[in-house]
C-alpha cells in the first residue's frame, strides 16, 4: 500500500532548522564527513531504511557524489550537509510520456539531493555531468508529500506557495529511505521557508534568485536560453527545439524523421498535381485520393513533432539553462 503523508497545518514561528547532525537511524552514530568534497552524512547517505548496508543506494551515492560534487561544493549553505543522494527527474506531462518514450527519459537524468536544509534538483548532461541547471525548496515550503509506486516510485511534493510536482522513476530501495527522511526532516524544518514558498530556480554563478520569464540572472546578469528561441528553433531547424536545448541525441533522430516526412509530404502532393510518377506497387490503389490522404497524414504528423520539440524546448528553457 503506498504510503500518504499527513496533511501540515504549520504556523510559520521561527523555530529551529534542522541540524547537521539530525538524528535518523537509531542504531548508527552520527557520521559526518568531509572526505568526499563536501560535507556528507555517511551513516544516512550510505545506508538504506534501516540503517543498514544501503548496497545499491551505497553504489549510486558514491557516483553522484564522484560527478556532483563541484556544484554541490558551490551550492552547499553553511551549516548544511548532504543526507542522501536518488536519481529522481521532474515527471514529464503526457504527450512527452506517450510520443517521446523512454528516450525522453533517459536523456533528461537529473538526481534529488536532500540536506538538513532543503530539496535540491539537479538536471544532468547525457554524460552525467550538471548541466548547470539549479533548482531549490526549503524543507519549511513543503507543505505535503505522497510518495507511491511497487517497483519504481514516484513523489508527489505539494507546496505552501499552491504548486506541487511530482517526481519519478525513483528506484525501490530510495523509496523506503525518502519516506523515513521526509517524515523526520518536514516537521523539523518547517520553520525555514523561502520567499518562492516552493520549489525554485537560481543562478548556477552567483546562485541569486531567478524570476520566472526572465532570462537573465539580476545579479551577475548571466543570459539564459529563452522561449523565443525554442520558438525559432523549433520552427526553422529540424528537430531544432532539442537542439536547442542540450538533447543533441533526440535532435538528431528527430532531424532525420523530419526531413524524411517533409519529403514524403512533398511527394504525395506532387503525386496528386500529377507532376511525379511514383513507382507503382502491386495490388495498391493508385487513385488520387490516396496520395491526397497521404499528404494530409505526414503533414499532421511533421507538424505535430514540431509542435512537441517547440513545447519540449519552452518548458526547459523556464527551468533556466545557460546560453553558454
Amino acid at each position: 500500500m503506498p504510503k500518504v503523508c499527513k496533511f501540515l497545518n504549520w504556523n510559520f514561528e521561527r523555530f529551529a532548522v534542522p541540524a547537521p547532525d539530525i538524528a535518523i537511524h537509531s542504531n548508527q552514530k552520527v557520521a559526518i564527513s568531509s572526505s568526499w568534497g563536501v560535507p556528507l552524512r555517511e551513516d544516512v547517505s550510505f545506508t538504506n531504511a534501516h540503517g543498514a548496508n544501503g548496497g545499491s543506494l551505497n553504489n549510486r551515492a558514491k557516483w553522484a557524489l564522484k560527478h556532483l560534487q563541484v556544484p554541490l561544493g558551490k551550492v552547499l549553505e553553511p551549516d548544511e550537509v548532504v543526507l542522501f543522494l536518488t536519481p529522481g527527474q521532474k515527471m514529464a506531462d503526457a504527450p512527452e510520456r506517450y510520443m517521446l518514450g523512454v528516450g525522453y527519459r533517459v536523456l533528461t537524468r537529473a538526481w534529488l539531493i536532500l540536506t538538513n536544509r532543503r530539496l535540491l534538483h539537479l538536471s544532468l548532461r547525457w554524460n552525467g555531468q550538471w548541466n548547470r541547471n539549479l533548482r531549490s525548496a526549503r524543507w519549511g515550503d513543503v507543505k505535503e508529500f505522497q510518495i507511491t509506486g511497487r517497483f519504481r516510485g514516484k513523489l508527489l511534493l505539494k507546496y505552501h506557495g499552491g504548486s506541487c510536482e511530482t517526481y519519478w522513476h525513483i528506484p525501490k530501495q530510495a523509496m523506503a529511505k525518502l519516506r523515513i527522511l521526509l517524515d523526520t526532516l518536514l516537521p523539523a524544518g518547517r520553520g525555514e521557508t523561502s520567499a518562492a514558498k516552493g520549489m525554485a530556480s537560481f543562478c548556477p554563478q552567483c546562485l541569486a534568485g531567478l524570476t520566472p520569464g526572465v532570462y537573465e540572472c539580476p545579479n551577475c546578469r548571466l543570459k539564459f536560453k529563452d522561449d523565443r528561441g525554442a520558438l525559432l528553433h523549433g520552427l526553422m531547424v529540424p528537430g531544432g527545439g532539442y537542439f536547442y536545448i542540450g538533447l543533441n541525441l533526440m535532435g538528431i533522430t528527430h532531424a532525420f524523421v523530419d526531413v524524411s516526412m517533409l519529403l514524403s509530404a512533398i511527394v504525395s502532393v506532387l503525386a496528386l498535381m500529377g507532376k511525379v510518377h511514383p513507382p507503382a506497387i502491386r495490388g495498391a490503389p493508385q487513385a488520387k485520393w490516396v496520395f491526397a490522404v497521404s499528404a494530409l497524414v505526414f503533414s499532421a504528423a511533421l507538424v505535430t513533432r514540431i509542435w512537441l520539440s517547440i513545447r519540449v524546448a519552452r518548458k526547459a528553457v523556464r527551468t533556466f539553462i545557460p546560453t553558454s
